[in-house]
């Protein structure tokens, strides 16, 4: 008897979690607009852009495609896929020259923290974070935090505001 109420609970814990998730990432869910500000390397000045994505949920899955652009000077595809397990989350990022990176991470509250696994270059695997958050019902942050190469310190790489079409 008790393990059959243990293996409920269990299913009704788990079930909460994905539903859980389902909603989160539903509200990320949409066509966004909006802009801010980038750095090409963590030692460059950083540029303004405009950017806009879509973003759609599946469950407990996420894709996440669009642009930047900074005037002139370059214009970037972004993408994000995210697939949910409970709270932890996996996937890939694409928007660098580096090429597409893992994601890996945790939720808490509105705001998955990820880390992001660069590929091998021959100058070994660089690690950032990216945090991507849903801000009430009509606005989404996205931010990269990435270590200076010489010095370590961390700087932030990417803060961009969107707010939902």
């Amino acid at each position: 008897m008790t393990s059959a109420l243990a293996l409920l609970l269990a299913m009704f814990t788990s079930s909460a979690a994905i539903a859980d998730e389902n909603a989160f990432l539903e509200a990320l869910s949409g066509n966004w607009h909006g802009g801010g500000q980038v750095r090409l390397k963590p030692g460059a000045m950083p540029l303004s852009v405009s950017c806009s994505l879509d973003s759609r949920a599946y469950g407990t899955a996420l894709n996440l495609a669009g642009a930047c652009r900074a005037k002139v000077m370059f214009s970037r595809r972004i993408g994000v896929d995210l697939q949910a397990n409970g709270r932890r989350y996996t996937g890939s990022y694409v928007g660098s020259r580096r090429g597409a990176a893992r994601l890996s991470g945790t939720r808490t509250g509105d705001t998955l923290n990820l880390q992001i696994i660069w590929p091998d270059k021959g100058s070994g695997s660089r690690v950032a974070s990216m945090q991507l958050a849903s801000v009430g019902t009509r606005h989404m942050r996205i931010v990269t935090i990435e270590p200076h190469p010489q010095t370590g310190k961390k700087v932030v790489t990417a803060t961009i505001e969107l707010t939902r079409n």
